[in-house]
């Protein structure tokens, strides 16, 4: 596969995901969670685009640049990871927006926060600047599940 080719497989992903995972996000917006008293360290609502925006772009780069190491025996291990881990990231805002399944949603998120931690396991052989370009993300899902967990104890299982 050509280095376009590679780059635009990449980048289709990360734009599906998030087109999918925002459309179900705003399932949660318009019917549930703006309703809710969130827990002090919450952003505000416009930061999340912004965020995933500059996230995914990060992501786009790693992985296109990992990806391109066609020699390294790690490369389908490594498209394998990131595909797993976009499918979690839109199972995730299912379970927790679009359904109101916040402990669901934890279950999910831990998962994903493996399934990124391996992303950066094999990535991280390859180079500084591809795996520097995931921690902002990995970070970011961290505090994730740190505000499912704050959710969790503040309502139950359950929102809907």
């Amino acid at each position: 596969m050509t280095k376009i080719l590679k780059f635009f497989y990449v980048a289709a992903m990360v734009l599906l995901t998030g087109y999918v995972s925002s459309a179900l996000t705003d399932i949660g917006l318009e019917t549930w969670y703006n309703g809710l008293d969130k827990p002090y360290l919450t952003p505000p609502n416009a930061v999340f685009p912004i965020m995933w925006t500059i996230l995914y772009a990060l992501m786009i780069i790693a992985v296109f640049l990992a990806l391109d190491r066609e020699h390294d025996k790690g490369c389908s291990k490594i498209n394998n990871i990131f595909l797993t881990q976009l499918l979690l990231q839109i199972v995730w805002c299912l379970a927790f927006f679009a359904k109101g399944q916040i402990g669901l949603g934890l279950i999910i998120i831990i998962a994903l926060d493996i399934a990124v931690y391996r992303l950066l396991q094999a990535v991280k052989p390859l180079g500084k600047l591809p795996v520097g370009l995931l921690y902002p993300y990995y970070i970011w899902l961290l505090f994730a599940t740190l505000l499912n967990i704050s959710y969790l104890m503040t309502y139950g299982m359950d929102i809907l």
